[in-house]
């Protein structure tokens, strides 16, 4: 149920008991942002912004990718970070960019593995070498992973 009041002189619509001023004055205001009343120990009573606590993420289900891309976020590009976890979008990035460079790697490994001498012939005559040349090609997509999708 919505009922219009007067606080000090300034008009609020008042939402299951959040005021919404009717003139818009600062940046939360702005954005929607309206105030609950809190009651002081003397009585007096005042208005703080009503401000919902991000929703956090849950750092045990990130994998490496998704790992990655947080800790650059937090070391680089923090404003992006903070905006992410106030809006509640920071675990739906991360879960889009680890799948982004799954997806990368699982897509260029094919078309790497050839120009990289891995064939049948080498993992059937030399399989210590065809190991080694597979890890050192896994290294080099995780890398290129990073610099084309996590570190940007």
């Amino acid at each position: 149920m919505e009922e219009k009041v007067i606080l000090s002189g300034k008009e609020y619509i008042v939402v299951d008991e959040t005021y919404y001023p009717v003139i818009k004055e600062n940046h939360h205001e702005e954005m929607g942002g309206g105030y609950w009343i809190e009651k002081m120990e003397g009585g007096e009573q005042v208005l703080i912004p009503a401000i919902k606590m991000p929703k956090m993420i849950d750092e045990r289900a990130l994998r490496m990718f998704g790992k990655a891309r947080l800790k650059f976020l937090k070391e680089n590009k923090i404003e992006d970070y903070e905006q992410m976890l106030l809006e509640g979008t920071l675990q739906e990035h991360l879960d889009k960019i680890e799948d982004q460079a799954i997806e990368f790697i699982t897509k260029e490994k094919p078309k790497m593995m050839e120009p990289w001498g891995l064939t049948k012939e080498l993992q059937s005559e030399d399989f210590l070498k065809y190991a080694g040349l597979m890890k050192n090609l896994d290294m080099t997509l995780d890398r290129m992973a990073m610099e084309q999708i996590i570190w940007v």
